[in-house]
C-alpha cells in the first residue's frame, strides 16, 4: 500500500501511523508482518508493506476495525484512499536477524 500526504502534513501522517502500530501491538494477528517507510528523499510519500503466514489471516485483518478506522483517516489526511497493489514475494535474504 502507498500513499502520500501534502507538504506540511507529515507529521499527522506519523501519528496516524503511531496510533495504528500501537494497536497491532494491543490485538493484532498473529502471523502478520507490518512494516512503513516513509521515502527517504521526497517527503510525503510513504510505503506500508504487510505479509501474512495465511490468506486466512489477511482477510480478518482487512476487515477488522482497526485496518478500516487506519484506512479510513489515511483517506482524510490524504484526500484519497491509498492505493493498493497485491504483491507476489519473489525472493527473501534475512541476515539481520
Amino acid at each position: 500500500m502507498s500513499f502520500s500526504v501534502q507538504e506540511g502534513r507529515e507529521q499527522s501522517a506519523q501519528k496516524v501511523i503511531a496510533r495504528y502500530f500501537d494497536a497491532l501491538d494491543k490485538h493484532g494477528p498473529g502471523g502478520m508482518r507490518s512494516q512503513c517507510y516513509a521515502d527517504h528523499d521526497r517527503d510525503g510519500i510513504f510505503v506500508h508493506i504487510k505479509s501474512f503466514k495465511k490468506e486466512s489471516v489477511a482477510n480478518h485483518h482487512f476487515r477488522s476495525a482497526t485496518f478500516r478506522e487506519y484506512i479510513e483517516q489515511l483517506a482524510m489526511l490524504c484526500g484519497a484512499e491509498p492505493s493498493f497493489s497485491r504483491l507476489e514475494q519473489q525472493q527473501t535474504f534475512e541476515s539481520i536477524y
